[in-house]
């Protein structure tokens, strides 16, 4: 409850500070003034005038210390005695030092009502009798000021905590969005090199069964229809691939929902069985002693081999081998893809980023891409993969 009042309170500072006024007329003012001994009307006057200036005091610190310091020096020049609304004095010049532009016109304006409480002592006493101690008041109303300055100057200072701790909040919720973006930037980008990798291969394998069934349909039906089937396989294939990379993209799907382990080293068989359907003579061979890799570096050993036998299928036109080498070193795998067609003479259309995406996938893994014309003819794509950076 309590917390909830000071929220409302701090929220509307205007409406707040019109009803701590309010409450000080109805609970303190108007009692004592009205049993005031003398000088009631006027009394009464002062202090409801000083109370006018409370609701404005958060958004005009510096207007209603003036204001409340004014009416308490016309208040020593026609009272002889203090009225109960002088205790908006304090609260004036708590609320400069609270809320008041700086620090040196708060620290000028707690000197300025210690001189005026000075004053206010030295009157009372004069014209009061004997029956008031001149120390008593002087003590009492130097030690209010001070008192009010230095609750104004912890607010003070709680405020500025609370702004920079507000500050450093808003840094890091900006910081976290910017990270959140990076990592969407970064996701997109590999989906992006995932679905042309699926897609660029698939499609090829594709044409070239097309084009080979398309030729052979009526010599030779047999050869066809099987690569009819391939295409079958090769398109069923590829949509099951796009949809377990498009489910990562379902924030509605539970984890592992329609996902399959990415593919890696142990299936490069099954890649280039698919390319030798497609008719292409390629060969996979293995180095040294297979091993489990990182997930990572199995993707990425993976869709270059799929990538650099994509642009074979594309590009290199004729061939009589392709070679795919996987070997394994002591601190790195190696992926070599080689083939005896065009080679550097292979047209391209300048629209592809299968160089640029297998650039990509390599530098992510801290490793090595050398991509080119073989010297004897056709092309070469060598990769070598760190292992344990």
């Amino acid at each position: 409850m309590m917390t909830r009042l000071a929220r409302w309170y701090d929220a509307r500072p205007v409406a707040g500070d019109a009803w701590l006024a309010g409450l000080l007329l109805v609970v303190f003012v108007l009692p004592s003034e009205l049993a005031a001994e003398s000088d009631v009307a006027l009394g009464l006057a002062f202090s409801v005038a000083l109370l006018a200036c409370v609701p404005w005091r958060r958004q005009e610190p510096v207007g209603v210390f003036v204001a409340v310091s004014v009416l308490c020096l016309v208040q020593l020049a026609v009272l002889d005695r203090i009225v109960a609304g002088d205790v908006v004095a304090l609260i004036a010049v708590y609320t400069l030092v609270a809320y008041g532009p700086g620090t040196r016109l708060p620290a000028l304006g707690t000197a300025c009502a210690v001189v005026g409480a000075l004053l206010a002592a030295a009157r009372w006493d004069t014209t009061a009798g004997d029956g008031v101690s001149g120390f008593q008041l002087v003590a009492t109303t130097v030690i209010s000021v001070l008192l009010a300055a230095t609750l104004g100057a912890w607010r003070r200072s709680r405020r500025s905590q609370l702004e920079a701790l507000e500050d450093r909040n808003r840094l890091l919720a900006a910081e976290r969005d910017q990270q959140a973006a990076v990592g969407a930037a970064i996701e997109r980008a590999r989906i992006a090199r995932e679905l042309h990798d699926v897609v660029a291969h698939s499609l090829s394998v594709i044409v070239v069964q097309a084009d080979g069934a398309a030729a052979g349909a009526e010599q030779r039906p047999a050869a066809a229809a099987a690569a009819l089937r391939t295409i079958g396989d090769t398109g069923r294939d590829a949509l099951g691939q796009m949809r377990r990379l498009l489910g990562v993209l379902r924030a509605d799907e539970p984890d592992g929902a329609a996902m399959a382990p990415q593919p890696g080293p142990a299936e490069l068989d099954a890649l280039v069985a698919q390319v030798a359907r497609a008719g292409l003579p390629a060969h996979l061979s293995v180095e040294g002693v297979p091993r489990p890799v990182d997930g990572a570096i199995g993707v990425t050993v993976y869709r270059l081999a799929q990538e650099a036998l994509t642009n074979v299928l594309k590009h290199a036109g004729p061939v009589s081998r392709i070679d795919v080498v996987l070997r394994y070193g002591d601190a790195a795998v190696e992926l070599l893809v080689r083939d005896d067609g065009r080679g550097g003479r292979a047209a391209s259309d300048g629209r592809g980023h299968g160089l640029v995406g297998m650039r990509e996938r390599v530098d992510l893994q801290a490793g090595t891409l050398t991509v080119g014309p073989r010297d004897g003819g056709g092309f070469e794509v060598h990769a070598v993969i760190p292992e344990g950076t």
